[in-house]
């Protein structure tokens, strides 16, 4: 009967110590926009960021196309802007329209969490009205 118990106490020990992440992997995990507790920040704020995407953001030209798509990107520890992914996209090139724009995108402020930067998540929700 000890040796099933100790069995189970080793086996219960090593899957805890074996399970932790480390401080590094946690570190590179980015934290969503909305629960940061320092936000990162385009240059100028929200109105220069809306006047960036006014200027850089290409429409393809195809008549009737409308809606939204949704993409997402990681705002480092320096600033920069990196994995940009579609999460949603209408077709017709929008999609990759969008991730050219925030491509060309200056660096922002750092996101922060406890004193330390982050990286963070940003969701952007593109609407297109092509008519």
């Amino acid at each position: 009967m000890k040796k099933y118990l100790l069995l189970l106490v080793f086996v219960f020990v090593a899957q805890i110590s074996f399970g932790q992440a480390t401080v590094s992997a946690i570190k590179s995990i980015p934290v969503e926009y909305t629960v940061v507790e320092l936000r990162p920040e385009f240059p100028g704020g929200n109105a220069e960021f809306s006047k960036f995407i006014s200027k850089n953001f290409v429409t393809p030209d195809v008549e009737g196309l409308s809606g939204v798509v949704n993409i997402t990107f990681v705002i480092e520890t320096d600033g920069t802007i990196n994995d940009i992914k579609i999460v949603k996209d209408i077709g017709s090139g929008a999609g990759l329209a969008a991730v050219a724009m925030i491509k060309k995108s200056p660096k922002w402020s750092v996101g922060q969490m406890n004193g330390t930067p982050v990286r963070v998540r940003y969701s952007l929700p593109v609407t297109i009205r092509n008519y």
